[in-house]
């Protein structure tokens, strides 16, 4: 089968193709930077795309496309809506016969703009006259994923900010388990339409994650520090200025707003349990963007009265912020380099090892 891939310079399209060949399907690789040259800012007729897909043998289209900062002159409504939208309607004129659209947890129901345009694109899709999936995963994670590396990063502070209480709830779903779902939904003999919502294998608070990917780097106890969101959403502001393309206030928001499926699909488009966290981060352990780590004995000192907490919450946010900085989402063309996916491994029989994700 030959599956065009929208985004595959990203952590999620480069996985997606990697899992397609693995597969034995010949995946046709297109970002803004390579492969098939697309660029959903630029508006294509639905007709044009058509000849494109047809000139292209192209039997599937998977778009992976997606921006959690618009930036650099980008806007959520043509990265995330109407450029995908023209892409549909030309795959319905050329007689593709299935696409696959990455979406977001949340995208049913959010209003932000992140989240609005997601749905905007999703509801499109399941209108056309074709075989339309929508997955919405979950935050995800593995090799790639610039929250990954942004966590990496401030899991090995030692000491940790938290917004609030760091109580949110979340269900990290690995990257290749996403990529395996993708494929498995354009194998299967039945067609698999409509809203599917995937989530990893745990359910734990953003303190719990971010304490997985610190005993997963090998580290020691932590300090943790709960902020105000306010003071939280102020340093996301300063984020902004910095050259990343993850936190921000827009981010902050939705990371509040929780991220875990009301019903996970997972096991249902896998045929297995997903992998838990703690699991993921065997498989792929994460890496650091730096270490940030001061001596134990600085680290340790009780912050007691009132000045020297305020100290304290400015001097974390301050160690937060090269946190950021240093876990910038590395150039796209890094998605190229991603290796082939490792098994994950079978919950009910952890010997057997499962297929490429």
């Amino acid at each position: 089968m030959r599956v065009l891939v929208c985004g595959s310079s990203g952590a999620v399209g480069g996985a997606v193709v990697q899992a397609l060949r693995s597969r034995g399907h010949q995946p046709v690789a297109a970002s803004r930077r390579g492969g098939w040259r697309i660029d959903f800012m630029a508006p294509v007729p639905p007709a044009a795309w058509a000849r494109r897909l047809r000139a292209g043998r192209i039997d599937a289209v998977v778009n992976c496309v997606g921006v959690l900062m618009a930036r650099d002159g980008q806007r959520f409504e043509r990265v995330h809506a109407q450029g995908p939208i023209e892409l549909f309607e030309g795959a319905a004129l050329a007689g593709v016969r299935r696409v696959v659209q990455v979406s977001a947890l949340g995208a049913g129901t959010g209003t932000r703009p992140y989240l609005a345009s997601k749905r905007q694109a999703d509801e499109a899709l399941l209108a056309l006259p074709l075989q339309g999936t929508v997955l919405r995963p979950s935050l995800l994670l593995g090799p790639g994923c610039a929250s990954t590396r942004l966590f990496a990063t401030l899991a090995a502070l030692p000491v940790i900010a938290l917004p609030g209480s760091g109580a949110q709830r979340l269900a990290p779903l690995h990257v290749y388990e996403l990529a395996e779902a993708v494929a498995r939904c354009l194998e299967r003999p039945d067609a698999i339409t409509g809203v599917h919502e995937l989530g990893g294998g745990s359910t734990v608070s953003y303190r719990a994650m971010l304490a997985a990917y610190r005993a997963a780097s090998m580290r020691g106890p932590a300090l943790w520090l709960p902020l105000p969101m306010a003071l939280m959403r102020a340093t996301a502001v300063l984020a902004e200025a910095l050259p990343q393309r993850v936190f921000s206030r827009a981010t902050l928001a939705l990371l509040a707003d929780g991220n875990v499926p009301a019903h996970n699909a997972a096991a249902a488009l896998l045929g297995r349990a997903p992998a838990r966290l703690e699991d993921s981060l065997r498989v792929t352990p994460p890496v650091p963007a730096t270490d940030l780590q001061v001596p134990a004995r600085a680290a340790a000192t009780p912050v007691q009265g009132p000045r020297h907490r305020t100290r304290a919450a400015w001097g974390c946010l301050w160690l937060e912020l090269r946190a950021v900085a240093a876990g910038r989402a590395e150039p796209a063309a890094s998605a190229h380099r991603l290796t082939s996916p490792p098994r994950m491994a079978d919950k009910r029989n952890p010997a057997r090892a499962a297929p490429h994700a």
